[in-house]
């Protein structure tokens, strides 16, 4: 029987993103936000091919239960069976509800240190954290079986502590002026809680926290919630093995992994609309009219 190269699929899947770039580039010169724009659709067409149905790729913003929006976002992947977006404008901007959001990411085209393009990530991170109502769900048999363990959980066999941590990445496809001492400032200048968990700049190398373990990594998808005092950021250049890859697909395939696993291991409730819609669905008895059947 014939193998499937998978490597071989990713480099050719971010050779057509490398090509999206430079095509933007020819198109609309020195129009940085024009040419990105270009490239955000062309990352999120990638996502939404990659992902099952069940999850939708889009962007905009994340909206609470108390009606705080968030900053838009390049890449929201959002629960696609129960209550995907609130609201799309005109632009194709959407509104989504946090409590149905799985992952959030920033795609950049090329990377300039001047614009701290991390750092800036790195705060609006902060702010989803800080600033909107998105409660952590225990999973109840995580630490094994006690008198608050549901079933739910104990049939879900998810691993993580937590049913529905949010996951961040960032996508560069060219790296600029970017060097490993301009990402190390990047790093240290931001609180290890508000960074992606996963970075990856395709033509470069991916950016991750964790540990090594001998001649292994643990790679902690949350930094939030990592508690190890052993983990550390890792610049590391996926050089893969002889075949059919690149480094860029390599870097690509880092990504969709780490997502992918992520969603995997996570799950969402239905999220409770009342809140949403408490203001709207507020009437009064002095000015309903009451109709009896006999």
């Amino acid at each position: 029987m014939a193998a499937l190269d998978i490597a071989k699929l990713f480099r050719d899947e971010a050779e057509e993103l490398r090509k999206a770039r430079d095509k933007c580039i020819q198109i609309h010169g020195t129009d940085i936000r024009a040419a990105g724009n270009e490239v955000e659709m062309a990352v999120r067409g990638f996502f939404q091919r990659m992902l099952p149905k069940r999850f939708s790729v889009t962007q905009g913003h994340l909206i609470d239960r108390n009606g705080k929006v968030s900053p838009q976002i390049d890449v929201i992947v959002a629960d696609n069976t129960t209550l995907p977006s609130l609201l799309t404008t005109a632009d194709g901007t959407e509104y989504i509800p946090i409590d149905s959001v799985y992952a959030v990411g920033e795609i950049k085209s090329t990377f300039y240190r001047s614009q701290k393009y991390m750092s800036a990530f790195s705060e609006t991170l902060r702010s989803l954290r800080e600033d909107m109502v998105r409660p952590l769900v225990e999973n109840t048999i995580h630490y094994g079986f006690k008198d608050t363990t549901i079933m739910r959980d104990v049939f879900l066999g998810k691993p993580h502590e937590y049913l529905n941590p949010l996951f961040s990445f960032m996508v560069f496809i060219n790296h600029g002026d970017m060097t490993e001492d301009s990402i190390e400032e990047e790093l240290r200048r931001c609180q290890d809680h508000d960074l992606p968990g996963m970075t990856v700049i395709l033509d470069m190398s991916a950016v991750f926290f964790g540990r090594r373990d001998g001649q292994k990594f643990t790679f902690e998808k949350y930094p939030s919630l990592a508690r190890s005092k052993e983990n550390a950021w890792f610049i590391s250049p996926l050089a893969g093995v002889t075949g059919g890859g690149s480094m860029e697909g390599n870097h690509l395939g880092m990504a969709y992994y780490s997502l992918l696993e992520h969603l995997n291991q996570s799950f969402l409730e239905p999220p409770d609309l009342r809140p949403y819609f408490a203001d709207m669905l507020v009437g009064r008895i002095s000015t309903s009219r009451e109709i009896r059947k006999p």
